[in-house]
């Protein structure tokens, strides 16, 4: 049975703790969704720049092999369509997204949706 699973990220300088996040992520289930932050959300939640493009970005975590599926993230930040689209079983978070954490979990009580989210370890450095 399949158990997809979705986590977000900005994954700019693709590193050793975005590789530890993804393989954490892929235990949880057998389908590993990737959201890849669109380049106006960075803009706008980082306030900057990210380095490298969405494209580039999406690419490179395609290219991870614990990844089944990377997307870029709804057009609209907020609305959270994805959770529509990809329909995950669990979403993982890293364990500094309370911001998106809180702002999920508000989405889906105001939707009648209730997807299970999993806090993912922090990376040992």
């Amino acid at each position: 049975m399949t158990r997809r699973v979705l986590i977000f990220g900005t994954f700019d300088g693709f590193d050793a703790g975005h590789q530890f996040v993804i393989a954490e992520a892929a235990k949880k289930g057998s389908d590993l969704v990737v959201a890849v932050a669109r380049d106006t959300h960075v803009q706008t939640l980082k306030k900057k720049n990210p380095k490298n493009t969405q494209e580039v970005r999406a690419k490179r975590v395609s290219e991870d092999p614990h990844v089944s599926q990377v997307v870029l993230s709804d057009e609209t930040l907020g609305t959270y369509q994805i959770l529509d689209e990809i329909n995950p079983d669990v979403i993982a978070l890293g364990f500094d997204q309370d911001a998106l954490k809180t702002d999920i979990t508000q989405w889906m009580h105001m939707h009648n949706r209730s997807i299970p989210i999993e806090t993912l370890s922090y990376f040992p450095e």
